[in-house]
């Protein structure tokens, strides 16, 4: 009996949807795998069992144990210093076609070192050497960091550069725009005020903010980014400078009779009244100063934290019209009528030093960056994009590490070094006043013995033994301190040597 044909058994087969799709490019790191089968699931490679049958051993026998020293010649190994070590994979499976760190230009890492490692270390304990050898490693280390980081800074520092013969000078800020780039160029604004003028401007600490105080007494505060105005006033008084304070929410405002404070909002909040007829100030910011400059040659030092006074030096050269900065050392550099140039540290009543820049007055000063002022912000130090409870915190932080004004000096390096003047000076003055040496070591006592073992002679031999190991200590350490003293001390008893078996022969 004939069956009627069924549809579709004729048909050639479906490809299968895992065929038909296409293979996965293979990267230059992965290993060449095979194919897998279609339906199957990959997973890990199953260990193959033998199903072969292993022979029996019968029962109540031993097997010898197989020694564990072994006939071959031993070999040397290798120190694990010596041997290659094997790449590295990752989960993937890929290796890492460059391992180890990233190299660093060695002029690239010696321009963060602050140490000259051509000059030889001070022949000193070998405790002290071991030391500073550790804190030279530690710089080195920290040098190539900051170099190897400096690779990830996007922004360059510009410049201006002339034709030749072109003077700069006349180059109009119109010209600069039209050959930057647009990002640089969106930054450029300008601003019309000629009716109360002339001005004097600040930038906050983040770059984001300006002040400006007009010599009729218009103040103002705005966002140059955004043009957003935060207050515009006018104290109906001449303004002779203007700065902002740790934050751009304070601003001091020296006017025409005394110093004021300002908010953000133009309320005043202080008079300070003590700081009159001021003509110039600086902030220090890490140590949280307001420096002033008056009519009257006194350079004062308010501390903004309390409020507090701590030092008004007079400098006896009359009017200070020309104040600045180190931010390096936060020396305060003032310019006189005179020519010269006095810096001064609240901490000293004399100038730290004096310099003779010119015959006649000098009329203004400026210190160098010292690597300040790059075009890449440290968002962690100053964050021109912080919120409002960003800048609290971190208000509060500069507050725990602010640095005492008694540290302000000429080097700052000079304040890890120990000052052994001062040292033996209070060592001598704690003497007088107690009448002895707390920090003397007590004379040795030895302790006595049994079985006739602390006997007089004992004792005395016990002291003596003591004594001469102390003895040996200190004449040990005048060696090693004082190498040069007896290398000088040896030429002349040689060269008299000599001079003497010349006089005999």
């Amino acid at each position: 009996m004939e069956t009627a044909p069924q549809p579709g058994r004729d048909l050639p087969p479906k490809k299968d949807k895992l065929q038909a799709k296409k293979k996965k490019p293979r990267r230059y790191w992965e290993e060449e795998t095979t194919p897998i089968a279609a339906g199957a699931s990959p997973g890990p490679p199953r260990k193959k069992r033998n199903r072969e049958l292993r022979p029996q051993r019968p029962k109540n026998t031993r097997t010898p144990k197989k020694s564990r020293i072994s006939n071959k010649p031993q070999v040397p190994k290798k120190s694990l210093e010596w041997r290659n070590p094997e790449p590295q994979q990752i989960l993937s499976g890929a290796q890492d076609p460059f391992p180890g760190p990233a190299p660093v230009p060695v002029e690239m890492a010696q321009k963060f070192r602050r140490t000259d490692k051509s000059k030889k270390l001070p022949y000193s304990k070998s405790k002290t050497r071991s030391r500073l050898e550790v804190a030279e490693a530690q710089e080195e280390e920290i040098s190539v960091k900051a170099a190897r980081s400096e690779l990830l800074l996007a922004e360059e520092p510009g410049f201006l550069e002339g034709e030749d013969g072109e003077d700069t000078a006349k180059i109009l800020q119109t010209d600069i725009v039209e050959a930057v780039d647009i990002a640089s160029a969106a930054k450029h604004f300008d601003l019309n005020l000629r009716q109360f003028g002339p001005y004097r401007l600040n930038y906050s600490r983040t770059g984001r903010h300006l002040a400006l105080g007009g010599r009729r007494g218009h103040v103002a505060t705005f966002d140059w980014v955004t043009k957003k105005l935060m207050c515009e006033i006018n104290v109906m008084e001449a303004v002779r400078d203007i700065r902002f304070l740790h934050s751009e929410a304070l601003l001091a405002v020296a006017q025409n009779r005394w110093l004021h404070i300002y908010d953000n909002q133009g309320i005043e909040l202080h008079c300070l009244r003590r700081c009159d007829r001021v003509t110039r100030l600086e902030f220090l910011p890490f140590h949280f100063l307001l420096a002033t400059a008056s009519e009257t040659g006194f350079l004062t030092y308010l501390d903004v934290s309390v409020g507090k006074i701590i030092a008004a030096l007079n400098a006896r050269a009359g009017r200070l019209d020309v104040m600045t900065q180190n931010p390096h050392n936060a020396v305060i550099h003032l310019g006189h009528s005179n020519g010269t140039v006095s810096l001064w540290s609240p901490a000293v009543k004399e100038p730290l030093a004096k310099i003779l820049c010119h015959r006649g007055g000098v009329r203004a000063v400026a210190v160098d960056s010292t690597g300040a002022a790059e075009p890449n912000f440290d968002g962690l130090e100053s964050n021109p994009y912080r919120s409002r409870k960003q800048r609290q915190e971190w208000e509060v932080k500069a507050l725990l590490e602010k640095v005492p004004a008694e540290l302000i000096c000429l080097d700052p390096r000079a304040l890890a070094e120990v000052d052994v003047i001062s040292l033996e000076q209070e060592k001598k003055e704690r003497m007088e006043r107690l009448g002895y040496d707390p920090e003397a070591k007590a004379p040795f006592q030895p302790k006595p013995k049994q079985k006739g073992r602390s006997s007089s002679a004992s004792l005395v031999k016990r002291k003596k033994k003591v004594m001469d190991e102390e003895h040996r200590d200190k004449v040990r350490q005048c060696l090693e301190q004082q190498p040069q003293k007896q290398e000088k001390a040896v030429k002349p008893l040689g060269a008299r040597s000599s001079a003497l078996d010349r006089f005999v022969r």
